[in-house]
């Protein structure tokens, strides 16, 4: 058998392991020869579509403890969704579109779900954009960490996971257009105000004033392609991939580690 159609029988074999209730998230694969006896492949075959499926993401190991299905994918479609954009088969304004459709939608079941820890991670966030306001690299970051956290307070894993695909991205536009903000200040109490909003559980205004901040962003960073001397966004992805991806390790709640 080729090599591709042996990692791909073994990926759907494992996945009917999955369906049938004998595996879930975050579970440890049975041994190398039990495995192998299961799906029919050689130890050879099995080791090889083992490391790709690590290789994916998909599986992680663990030396000494054996190998384990990850807990969140996330990190793995996120790198997937960052090869679309660096291949140009996503568009970077597309993500924009994608935002404006998703985060008033998000800031609008916060406004209804968040919890006292989400409100507390949102204002900590809210703090850490005051206290960063000459770094433009913690303060994107803390922003960044603000519209986490709203997206976690909405309880839609589909909506956090979507967010989380396009991270790495919204962090280099960001970059990009913070020298362009009129005052980090202004910017700092619109994003208060946002909160106070969400926290007030105003769900529709909540909604409007996401999309008000949508908008000034993606008006920051037509304004900085219009310069001749600035490269696409698609072609100044890769640190901002690998930094934001490791945050949404560290910071994943199904992960078990918390922020």
């Amino acid at each position: 058998m080729e090599r591709e159609t042996v990692m791909e029988m073994v990926a759907q074999r494992i996945e009917s392991l999955v369906r049938s209730g004998q595996l879930g998230r975050g579970s440890r694969l049975p041994s190398e020869p039990r495995l192998a006896e299961m799906l029919s492949v050689s130890r050879a075959s099995l080791r090889e579509a083992l490391k790709g499926m690590m290789f994916l993401g998909l599986l992680k190991a663990k030396p000494g403890d054996g190998t384990y299905l990850q807990p969140t994918l996330s990190s793995m479609v996120s790198r997937h969704f960052q090869w679309m954009l660096l291949l140009q088969e996503v568009k970077y304004f597309e993500l924009y579109e994608l935002r404006q459709v998703l985060e008033p939608a998000a800031a609008a079941l916060a406004a209804k779900r968040a919890t006292a820890e989400d409100h507390e991670q949102m204002r900590t966030a809210l703090a850490g954009m005051r206290a960063a306001i000459h770094d433009p690299v913690l303060f994107v970051r803390a922003e960044m960490d603000f519209h986490d956290a709203i997206t976690q307070a909405s309880k839609n894993a589909a909506l956090l996971s979507t967010m989380r695909m396009m991270y790495g991205a919204l962090a280099e536009g960001r970059h990009r257009v913070l020298p362009l903000v009129e005052s980090l200040e202004k910017h700092c109490a619109h994003h208060e105000r946002i909160y106070k909003l969400i926290a007030s559980g105003d769900a529709a205004v909540a909604r409007r004033a996401i999309a008000a901040d949508l908008k000034y962003a993606e008006s920051l960073l037509r304004k900085d392609l219009k310069s001749p001397e600035r490269p696409g966004p698609e072609l100044a992805l890769s640190s901002a991939v690998q930094s934001v991806t490791a945050r949404q390790r560290k910071n994943d709640p199904r992960s078990g580690k918390k922020r």
